[in-house]
């Protein structure tokens, strides 16, 4: 197989593993909270968690707390998460001082009943144009949903309805 083939091969699998961006330091945060997610470290998720979302759960100790508590709460049900992915980003919007966008987040769970995959919408925001950046996580709330508890996210961001579905 020549070069180029390989090549092609190459940046289609990596892409559809995950989401690529222009915006190195947001692909970089994403593989990141990933990682931090798959090793249940809770307590540095808040760090890449919106300042609003961390203040609706009552500040970081307490939003690691309860995070904990749910993952413990489902790993007992029989459920875990053996998979997380980001892809199809959107445009960067502006508004304010806020760099916006949204991903598709697919998780796969392991289930008593087999694998479960997951897709919603995961709005990634930015203060700095990119330098840094901190996420919402939808949870499959719809985008009227979301506008009346971040007021500020842009009216053009794309928030995808949720979709599930049995892959095992």
């Amino acid at each position: 197989m020549n070069k180029k083939i390989w090549i092609l091969i190459l940046t289609i699998t990596s892409s559809l593993a995950f989401a690529q961006t222009e915006n190195e330091n947001l692909n970089s945060q994403l593989g990141e909270m990933k990682n931090i997610m798959l090793n249940g470290n809770y307590e540095k998720i808040a760090d890449y968690t919106y300042p609003r979302v961390i203040e609706m759960m009552g500040g970081k100790s307490n939003m690691a707390k309860v995070t904990r508590q749910s993952m413990d709460k489902i790993k007992n049900d029989g459920f875990s998460i053996i998979d997380l992915n980001y892809k199809k980003p959107s445009e960067f919007l502006k508004k304010n001082n806020e760099l916006q966008c949204s991903l598709t987040q697919v998780i796969v769970m392991k289930t008593p009943r087999g694998k479960i995959e997951s897709e919603y919408t995961l709005i990634g925001i930015s203060n700095d144009n990119g330098q840094n950046w901190t996420f919402i996580d939808t949870s499959g709330k719809d985008k009227e949903t979301m506008l009346k508890y971040f007021p500020n996210l842009h009216d053009d961001i794309i928030i995808k309805p949720k979709k599930q579905k049995l892959i095992d």
